[in-house]
């Protein structure tokens, strides 16, 4: 009677089971890694392009409401610490035609004064000694009456403009150029960072998330303009809020 060769057992050596135990923690370890990790990363980006774009948004609506009326002035007037401008527009009449305003010729065929309006930077508007503040807009009419101020742009830090060129102060928010008839606009605004503050109110200054300390913007040779760093760790930076700046030139053209 021939011999029963025997059937191979289906169960895995003990080797082979401590083998696959090690393979299975060792891609858990793996997962539970790089999932916390991806979520900090993804986190981290949105928190920085969030106050980014806010950021963004502010100077770019003080920049897109003032060009159409800085090239269409007759006439200009900055203030002496260059934080207002006055701008002197000619007459306009609405033209239904076109569906806008266009400016008026008189009988000689001339431009004639019109409305005047005026944009000005107001330190700490909300009173919580903020060292920032906001820009406004005031109409004052061909006829005298003045219109109430509109907010422009909040959250603004004229103290972190981009250097001067050759200077060591920030650039004024404005400055006229008599020679180029261009008026050069600019404006650094901050905007929180969620979670970085937890509830902390909207026009609080930027600030060292580490120390506390407040940004000041100090020239290097890398940045002859200045780079935004803290007043205590230097450049070793990690600031509440995204600090963006805005600099254009806007050409007068009825001069």
């Amino acid at each position: 009677m021939a011999a029963r060769t025997p059937r191979p057992s289906s169960r895995p050596s003990r080797g082979a089971a401590i083998a696959e135990c090690l393979m299975a923690m060792t891609v858990s370890a793996l997962i539970l890694s790089v999932i916390p990790a991806f979520y900090v990363t993804s986190v981290k980006l949105w928190q920085r392009d969030t106050g980014r774009l806010g950021a963004v948004a502010q100077a770019n609506i003080v920049l897109y409401r003032m060009q159409d009326e800085i090239r269409n002035a007759r006439r200009t007037v900055l203030s002496s610490d260059g934080t207002s401008v006055t701008l002197v527009l000619p007459t306009q009449a609405y033209d239904s035609s076109l569906g806008r305003k266009v400016n008026v010729l008189n009988a000689s065929g001339s431009l004639t004064d019109g409305d005047q309006i005026r944009y000005y930077f107001a330190l700490d508007p909300h009173g919580t000694g903020s060292t920032g503040g906001a820009v406004y807009r005031r109409v004052t009419y061909a006829g005298g009456t003045q219109a109430p101020a509109q907010l422009v742009a909040d959250r603004v830090y004229p103290h972190l403009n981009p250097r001067a060129s050759g200077g060591s102060t920030p650039a004024p928010v404005f400055a006229y150029d008599a020679t180029l008839r261009t008026i050069t606009v600019t404006i650094t605004t901050a905007e929180p960072k969620p979670g970085t503050g937890t509830f902390a109110p909207r026009e609080g200054d930027p600030q060292c998330r580490r120390c506390r300390a407040p940004l000041v913007r100090v020239p290097t040779l890398e940045h002859l303009e200045g780079e935004v760093q803290c007043s205590q760790c230097g450049s070793e930076v990690e600031p509440t809020a995204e600090v963006v700046s805005y600099q254009s030139k806007l050409l007068l053209r009825n001069l």
